[in-house]
């Protein structure tokens, strides 16, 4: 019996500690916008899975947008790589802009090169890489 209190009492402080190094390591991933009080992930999440495995652990609303990205791979071309070259010959989901290819089931990648970027809102549900993700977004001060 006191054996089984020792087991139970290490897996409770495994499990604390692996919330604090998940909570640590969470704070490396965020670069917060604050002009647009957002934060986003400075890495790719999701790596390796499709789309629609991606939406079964988080709301397509807590994904970046084709147009946010757009705009901070603009500015990082203009003036701050420093902060937004993370963005840098990516290649990501986004959610599909395009209805019409929605509604038959396509999803959208975006991929920012060193020179130009794409947007392709055709490409099929199960297509997945080990370098193709999503970056996740919150608004400042959120908790989730």
């Amino acid at each position: 019996m006191e054996t089984i209190k020792q087991i139970e009492k290490k897996e409770k402080e495994l499990k604390e500690l692996k919330e604090k190094l998940r909570e640590e390591n969470e704070k490396d991933i965020w670069l917060n916008i604050p002009e647009r009080k957002i934060k986003i992930t400075n890495k790719l999440q999701f790596t390796g899975k499709t789309y629609p495995e991606i939406l079964k652990e988080v709301d397509e609303s807590e994904i970046a947008d084709y147009n946010l990205l757009q705009d901070l791979r603009n500015e990082g071309f203009k003036s701050n790589w420093e902060k937004y070259g993370f963005l840098k010959d990516t290649w990501a989901f986004v959610p599909n802009l395009d209805e019409v290819s929605k509604a038959n089931g396509k999803v959208a990648r975006f991929y920012v090169y060193s020179g130009n970027a794409d947007l392709y809102c055709g490409y099929d549900s199960g297509d997945s890489g080990r370098t193709l993700g999503v970056f996740l977004i919150k608004k400042l001060g959120d908790k989730k």
